[in-house]
């Protein structure tokens, strides 16, 4: 699969990222969207939840932290997803949590409320694009492993 940046603008992009200012650009597979958060998550002692909001075209609106946790869990729920995206008038959404273990592969919790938040989203008209977990070397997109069909 082809890189979402090339190599010559990797550099730029990331410290456009630590900016804090709105970037302007589109979120298009899951390589994308993990890279938006990866060094802010990564390496967290505990638990994140945020989320991406984007337009029709998958260009970036916003980004949230919706949940600060613990070392093992968070508390997140559909209404405050749903109504953040509201807020910024979202088409879409990805929503991204770190695991401070290290390890991505969703929990039963996490793939329990993925399920529900696409079934609440799909009934507000906003589409949720991917629910990724961030690891220590790497990511799991719900949306690549067909998990849940979005």
């Amino acid at each position: 699969m082809e890189a979402p940046f090339s190599n010559t603008f990797q550099p730029c992009f990331h410290y456009l990222k630590t900016l804090d200012m709105k970037v302007s650009y589109n979120i298009t597979n899951a390589q994308a969207a993990e890279a938006v958060l990866h060094d802010r998550m990564h390496d967290l002692d505990h638990e994140e939840v945020w989320a991406v909001f984007l337009d029709m075209r998958a260009k970036v609106i916003d980004q949230q932290m919706l949940s600060k946790g613990t070392i093992s869990q968070t508390s997140i729920d559909c209404r405050t997803v749903l109504r953040n995206a509201l807020l910024v008038n979202a088409a879409s959404v990805i929503l991204l949590h770190n695991h401070p273990s290290g390890d991505p592969r969703p929990s039963a919790q996490d793939i329990h409320f993925t399920e529900r938040l696409n079934k609440a989203c799909s009934l507000m008209d906003i589409r949720l694009l991917d629910h990724i977990v961030i690891g220590d070397k790497g990511f799991f997109s719900f949306a690549n492993e067909i998990i849940i069909n979005f």
